[in-house]
């Protein structure tokens, strides 16, 4: 049964570097009459909102100096054996691209925590290296995007867009992506690897939610399922708390990607995260 877990956590091990690289009813606004009807709003392409979500993106990185919040980690490997750990991390990010975590507590397995979730630690502070974050960016250079669905009427609230990766790099995913029609801010990611972390993983799905806080869209909450051959699956959550936006500067302002377009998206323009 070691054995069995070694495997186990070595492939889930794998896993965390990718992980860590690595979130409405249509309503009628406003009382119509006769002869006053509202004309449809404009749908952007899948190419606009990528332009606009990369612009926006940038801004918001560099506007973000410096903030902080608490990571609750729980993880549990069900199968052929039982195993659970947990961990609550502080983690207080530098602009441009510091990150440091602080552990609070932890309980459960030992080998779970030392190979899976310090791993996942260490591969979010790796993340931040501006190589890194080159090649992961939410952008045009990285990803092939089409439009997959619209929300919200007469005026679009969020955009879901298709993201293929243009390389098998195992920092980025394929999946899809919701993008707030107003902020220009990703919402919500439902995606898999773009490279199958092992042959011994069957299926990675993850989900990451983000939420507004002040300018600002933040991770929330990240669940990862990960089916492993033989072993059975492991489950992965993630819950951001606690916030403290230590120094947030004012931002050009959403509306200002609602301009015109320039040529070409910012060469880098990662997730505030």
């Amino acid at each position: 049964m070691k054995t069995f877990a070694s495997r186990s956590l070595v492939l889930k091990k794998k896993s965390a570097a990718w992980l860590a690289m690595a979130l409405l009813l249509p309503g009628l606004q406003g009382r119509r009459t006769a002869g006053q009807e509202k004309p449809p709003a404009r749908i952007l392409t899948a190419n606009q909102v990528v332009e606009h979500l990369a612009r926006m993106n940038s801004i918001r990185a560099q506007a973000l100096r410096s903030y902080s919040s608490v990571r609750e980690y729980h993880l549990v490997l069900n199968g052929i054996i039982h195993r659970r750990a947990d961990m609550v991390a502080k983690m207080t990010y530098h602009w441009p691209g510091e990150k440091d975590f602080t552990i609070i507590s932890e309980s459960g397995s030992e080998i779970m925590r030392s190979r899976v979730l310090k791993a996942i630690l260490q591969a979010e502070k790796d993340s931040m290296k501006e190589e890194n974050q080159r090649q992961t960016a939410l952008n045009a250079e990285n990803y092939e995007f089409s439009l997959a669905g619209v929300e919200g009427a007469p005026q679009p609230t969020a955009y879901i867009l298709n993201a293929n990766p243009r390389v098998k790099n195992r920092f980025l995913f394929k999946g899809k992506i919701w993008v707030n029609a107003k902020d220009f801010a990703v919402t919500r990611i439902e995606c898999e690897p773009a490279r199958n972390p092992s042959w011994w993983t069957k299926r990675n799905d993850i989900t990451n939610i983000y939420q507004k806080l002040g300018d600002f869209w933040l991770p929330a909450h990240t669940e990862s399922l990960t089916e492993v051959r033989i072993f059975g699956h492991t489950e992965l959550d993630i819950v951001y708390k606690d916030y403290d936006l230590m120094d947030a500067r004012k931002l050009q302002g959403p509306s200002q990607a609602q301009g015109s377009l320039s040529s070409r998206s910012p060469a880098a323009a990662p997730l505030v995260r």
